[in-house]
């Protein structure tokens, strides 16, 4: 179950998208950069239109020379921060959007583009983590991905563990109750046990920091450098 710390947007952050929206798959999708390779966000509850996910998005485009995508897997209905109360609103949220219904989109999405570029890797954020370990964990759509990263994930089980099928880098908050230490450890000692996991944790950060940094200057930075963490295994993997 997503909790509160899943639905704090963080410090207002400003920027100006570089891409544009499509139809992929019959699903909206933000699309910038324009290489031969590809990597895939998945969002947490704030969806496709969040201007922190594209600000990262427009990033990695520009420094990895990749196609990025975002796709809206929430159909235009994601946890709106502006709402009064929107906290409130949320398990009734959760029930219309569950989990498994934004991995069928992603099969759907990533089977339609697997033809499309040279390699694909992925990403996934808070809820959209859920989504690419599931998409790592099926051999027919994991054979398409290079490699993959989650975000401060949510929603994981230890069972998923064992099997996974590609490489994977965890980018961990310091202190995290949707990725408590005994699921963290059990990741690590798997994913090192089968040589598919690198696990990296930031000092004095909370879930959410790297989308959704809270403002205080070290946080800001630890969003930063594992921003530049993603890029580095993104840049190793294309």
């Amino acid at each position: 179950m997503l909790s509160s710390c899943c639905a704090e947007p963080g410090a207002k952050q400003i920027h100006v998208s570089e891409g544009h929206v499509e139809e992929i798959a019959g699903i909206n999708t933000y699309k910038t950069g324009n290489g031969k390779s590809a990597i895939v966000i998945f969002t947490d509850i704030f969806g496709y239109e969040f201007i922190n996910t594209r600000k990262i998005a427009d990033c990695f485009a520009k420094e990895i020379g990749v196609t990025v995508l975002i796709p809206d897997y929430f159909n235009g209905d994601p946890v709106d921060p502006n709402v009064p109360n929107f906290r409130d609103s949320l398990p009734d949220w959760l029930k219309k959007h569950r989990p498994e219904d934004a991995c069928i989109l992603a099969d759907k999405f990533i089977s339609t583009i697997k033809g499309h570029y040279e390699s694909i890797q992925i990403i996934g954020f808070c809820y959209g983590a859920k989504v690419v370990i599931y998409l790592i964990t099926h051999q027919e759509l994991s054979s398409t991905i290079k490699a993959a990263i989650v975000g401060h994930p949510t929603l994981l089980v230890k069972e998923d563990a064992a099997q996974i099928k590609r490489p994977i880098l965890f980018l961990c908050a310091e202190t995290d109750e949707k990725f408590p230490p005994d699921v963290e450890e059990y990741f690590e000692k798997e994913l090192t046990t089968l040589g598919l996991g690198t696990f990296l944790k930031y000092p004095g950060t909370i879930h959410g920091f790297i989308i959704r940094p809270n403002g205080s200057p070290n946080v800001f930075e630890q969003s930063k450098k594992a921003i530049q963490d993603a890029i580095a295994y993104f840049k190793k993997n294309v």
